[in-house]
């Protein structure tokens, strides 16, 4: 185990999640075995108590859950200086690969589940009668599960990672031309595919940001004359092919570029070596609006209640309006770069 304030950090917050997701999944268990939807008067204040404090236990351990994602990223480049041939986070992830594959698929899963749980707590909590809480509870179970998981596999990485090995140069993987982030791409768009891709990062973007401002706005889908479902399942569908575009973008034009290294494609280096310090924004952004995206998918699929309908659609305004912004930041911080190279 490699000891620093990242890894005991990582650790704590490891250990204090996975046993309060232990204890709130059998909570929830029990909650939902004994849940009914009509409660005699007499037990309706023991049954509300004991409810609020299955939500307040998820909303606590969620929130300290979510932070864990960038922190796993910042304990990855702390590990750089002790493992012998890494020049940067790519070379620490060659040791115990499909463990560092699994976290960091994992995290993003479990970040985007945990945050849609909280959007739809927050409908149930302003709503007088709770009319969503069964749901809420079905859901939580889920989202224990990924915590569960989630939490195991960081508390064995941490304790199980050694600098056993010399690692290889980040350029062995992303600067080949056989690179996976190049011949996909090219299979697609052929030979000038680099060019191609970067128009197709604006369209798609500037294209999913017009979707975002047109659906919630009854003016806007008047006047575009399209139902107002076609534009949502545009939505859904253009914010999902956007995300491999916008992840080949960044390691085949972006980082390059910015980082002012034409042959050097690797998204690490772009993210932890200090040339782009405001890399880790662009991406971020990046990521809470399409993220923003899907949980607004996830509020209209699991909150269509009568009683809960207006703060529903104002929550899906706010989520909305942080969608579009994010998008608009990060084309921006991008743009903005490129012109001043």
């Amino acid at each position: 185990m490699i000891v620093n304030i990242y890894t005991l950090i990582m650790l704590f917050v490891a250990i204090f999640s996975l046993s309060l997701g232990g204890f709130l999944f059998l909570s929830t268990i029990r909650t939902l075995l004994s849940f009914k939807t009509t409660v005699p008067l007499e037990d309706k204040s023991k049954f509300e108590r004991k409810g609020y404090l299955v939500f307040l236990l998820a909303c606590v351990t969620l929130s300290v859950r979510m932070i864990v994602w960038p922190w796993f990223y910042f304990m990855l480049q702390s590990f750089v200086s002790e493992i012998p041939g890494a020049m940067c986070m790519f070379g620490v992830t060659q040791i115990f690969p499909s463990t560092v594959t699994f976290l960091q698929i994992i995290k993003p899963i479990s970040f985007f589940i945990m945050g849609g749980w909280l959007l739809c707590y927050y409908i149930d909590k302003s709503t007088p009668t709770a009319p969503l809480a069964r749901k809420n509870l079905l859901f939580l179970l889920i989202v224990c599960g990924v915590l569960l998981a989630d939490g195991i596999g960081d508390i064995y990485y941490v304790i199980r990672m050694k600098p056993l090995m010399s690692v290889s140069c980040c350029a062995t993987f992303f600067d080949v031309p056989m690179r996976p982030s190049a011949m996909i791409p090219q299979a697609v768009f052929g030979r000038n595919f680099q060019k191609i891709l970067f128009i197709v990062y604006y369209v798609t973007n500037i294209l999913l940001i017009a979707l975002l401002f047109t659906s919630m706005s009854k003016k806007w889908v008047s006047v575009t004359s399209l139902p107002r479902k076609i534009v949502l399942y545009s939505q859904y569908a253009i914010g999902i092919i956007n995300i491999p575009v916008v992840i080949y973008t960044f390691i085949e034009n972006i980082a390059p570029r910015l980082m002012q290294l034409p042959y050097h494609h690797c998204i690490y280096c772009f993210m932890g070596n200090g040339m782009v310090p405001d890399a880790p924004i662009m991406l971020g952004l990046f990521v809470i609006g399409t993220f923003a995206i899907g949980w607004m998918g996830i509020i209209r699929l699991l909150c269509k209640n009568g009683e809960a309908r207006l703060i529903t659609e104002r929550l899906l305004l706010k989520v909305n309006n942080v969608s579009v912004f994010c998008f608009l930041a990060s084309i921006i911080m991008i743009t903005i770069h490129l012109i001043l190279i």
